[in-house]
Parts: C-alpha cells; sequence; structure tokens
C-alpha cells in the first residue's frame, strides 16, 4: 500500500527551492512529482516522493539545513485543521493527545508518543516515528518535524513552554546556529529515537486559548471530512515493539499488558491477520536494525544489540546474517550511492527460528 501525506507538508518548497539555486519543478519530476500536485492543500501525495524530493533538493543545491529552513517558511501552516482541535484543548497534554489521535489527517504513516525519560522522571520526551520503510535517507523530512513539534507547542501554549533538548536521530547536517535559531534548544545527534524533550510539568500547563465548543467543532470537522484512522492491530502492535525495545521489554506479556488483552487474546488476534508475535518482533528488529546501522557508526555493535533488544551481540550476528546473509560489521561497510537507493535486499530474509 502506498505511504501517503498531506501537501501541506511541502508547502513554501517551491519558493525555497529556488531561492537556494534549485530547479523544483525538475526536482519534483525526478521522483514523479509537479508543481501542479502541491496547489490543493487537501490533497495527498507519495510520501516517499516526499522525502525523496527534500533528499534530492538538499544535495543538489548543497543546502543540508533544507528541512530547518522549510519548517520556518511553513510556520504552523502544516497542521491543517488539527490547529484548531489542539489550541483550544484545555491543557498542554490533552491537546498533543488529541493531535496524537488525528494525527492521521497529515499522513497515516507520523506516529507520535510523549515518553517519560527514564533516567529522569521529571522531563519527558515527545517522539515520533515516520513508518515507511523503503527508505532509510530521510535527515531532511526528520528535521524538519522536530522544527514542526517545536512550533506546536509554541502555538498552543503562546511561547510558554520552551523545548529542552532536541533528539536527532542522525549526524548534525547544518551548523549549530541554524539548529538553535529553528528549534530553541540544544541538540543531541545519533540519538536511537527523534523528539523534542521537555519538562514533565508543562503537559498540564493550561492552555489560553482553551474553548470546549470550538473544540468539539474542530472535531466534528475533521470526523467528517477524514473519518477516524483505520489502523490493523498488527500495526499499532509493531508500534509497541518498536517502543519497547531498546528496553528489552518487547515481549508479548508486556505488549498485551499495555493493551490492556489477555496475551492468547493478543496472539489471536494477530493470527486472524495473518501474523505471529516472535514474526513482527523479528521484522520490527530488522527494519530498526537498519535506521540505526545507517548513522555512520554512531553506535557500536553492542549498543545495536541492546536498542534491538538483545541480551548479547552474538544474538544480533546471528540475526543479521540470517536476514541479509553477512554480519553486521560487513554490512555496516556498505553505503548507498544515493538517497533513492533501497537498503540491502530484505525480500528473501528467512523467517524468524520458532
Amino acid at each position: 500500500m502506498t505511504s501517503l501525506v498531506r501537501t501541506t507538508v511541502l508547502h513554501g518548497y517551491e519558493k525555497l527551492a529556488r531561492s537556494i539555486g534549485a530547479d523544483p519543478a525538475h526536482e519534483l519530476k525526478r521522483v514523479g512529482l509537479s508543481l501542479e500536485a502541491l496547489k490543493n492543500p487537501d490533497s495527498f501525495i507519495s510520501f516517499i516522493a516526499c522525502i525523496r524530493v527534500l533528499e534530492h533538493t538538499a544535495s543538489t543545491a548543497n543546502c543540508p539545513d533544507l528541512g530547518l529552513r522549510l519548517i520556518q517558511a511553513q510556520q504552523s501552516g502544516v497542521l491543517g485543521p488539527l490547529t484548531a482541535l489542539m489550541r483550544h484543548a484545555p491543557t498542554l497534554e490533552q491537546a498533543l493527545l488529541a493531535g496524537s489521535r488525528h494525527l492521521f489527517v497529515l499522513s497515516p504513516e507520523i506516529h507520535f508518543a510523549v515518553a517519560p525519560v527514564a533516567s529522569d522522571r521529571h522531563l519527558v520526551d515527545l517522539t515520533f516515528e515516520i513508518a515507511v520503510r523503503q527508505l532509510t535517507a530521510r535527515a531532511q523530512i526528520v528535521e524538519q518535524s522536530l522544527g514542526f513539534i517545536v512550533q506546536v507547542l509554541r502555538l498552543v501554549t503562546q511561547g510558554r513552554v520552551r523545548p529542552l533538548l532536541a533528539l536527532v536521530p542522525h549526524s548534525r547536517l547544518g551548523s549549530l546556529r541554524r539548529y538553535a535559531e529553528v528549534l530553541g534548544c540544544e541538540c543531541q545527534f545519533d540519538t536511537p529515537v527523534a523528539g523534542i524533550r521537555i519538562a514533565a510539568s508543562d503537559l498540564a500547563i493550561p492552555l489560553p486559548e482553551h474553548n470546549p465548543l470550538l473544540q468539539q467543532m474542530a472535531q466534528t470537522y475533521i470526523e467528517e471530512c477524514f473519518g477516524s484512522p483505520q489502523q490493523l492491530f498488527s500495526d499499532r502492535v509493531r508500534l509497541l515493539i518498536r517502543r519497547f525495545l531498546d528496553s528489552q521489554s518487547a515481549t508479548l506479556p508486556v505488549i498485551a499488558d499495555d493493551l490492556a488483552i489477555h496475551p492468547k487474546t493478543l496472539q489471536r488476534r494477530l493470527l486472524a491477520e495473518g501474523h505471529q508475535f516472535k514474526d513482527l518482533l523479528d521484522e520490527v528488529r530488522r527494519d530498526r536494525f537498519l535506521e540505526l546501522v545507517a548513522q555512520s557508526g554512531a553506535f557500536s555493535l553492542t549498543q545495536l544489540a541492546l536498542l534491538l533488544g538483545y541480551s548479547e551481540q552474538a544474538a544480533l550476528t546471528r540475526s543479521c546474517r540470517r536476514w541479509f546473509g553477512c554480519s553486521p560489521t560487513v554490512l555496516r561497510r556498505r553505503s548507498l550511492p544515493n538517497p533513492s537507493e533501497s537498503p540491502p535486499a530484505i525480500a528473501r530474509a528467512s523467517s524468524p527460528p520458532a
């Protein structure tokens, strides 16, 4: 199934591309898009094409901070109908929850979560995942999304909440000055997840534009125009596996407990969709491994094993040989020739051992 995203994600792209010396029509054509396709803010385009056009344009124009520049140009326009829904919520936490539940309006492939920081209960991370598996090169859309979260915080709280740290899941691309200008905080690079860290107490901040009637009107409009997200049960399980993976708690009992169902019920519902838990776990580990191993050697093999929920490096090595027919070290040496290339073929990867 084609991954889709709202055209508002590329709002302002044409003007920005021209300003840095790129030909927007040519760059869009390379990925199967057109300037005409971007004119309707209510339409959807291929998410893969969107990611690729940003990567290609950044490379062609030698503009490594393209994603940050784009979100600066967009302000809060990317949100569309979600703007009213969030800004009229009672508190920041409820605004984020409402936005998360209805994020499918922007794209069904973007998943947002508020995660407590394990090392400090006074902090939380506003994390997101772009569930497009075909591409590993996605730094520009990630940085744009980080800026998007910061803009949302500023918008709904009218500047009362300030980000403390930006978690950037790749190496630094542009100047630290640009990151500080757009994100308004320090950055930590090559992190396992992407997100913005804030004080946990900020979640309880009352929003200045809270209005139950206007929020209900916004929700009614969204539901009438867009319906509800249609998410398979197996997709929900995949997301939970990924969330619990690096804590080595991505087990069937833990996932079932989070879903408030019995483990046997979880197994039955997965079987009804043609899946088994061990296969989903293996699939998530494989996809996550490809993301992490592409981060310019940011993690040692021991760290990679822990982030994937393995108790030892040898288990990762065995899985890598089963997935790709080579060791993690050999796979890490391989580099993609350009952003449009796919990662090593995985279609022939064997199933995990029972």
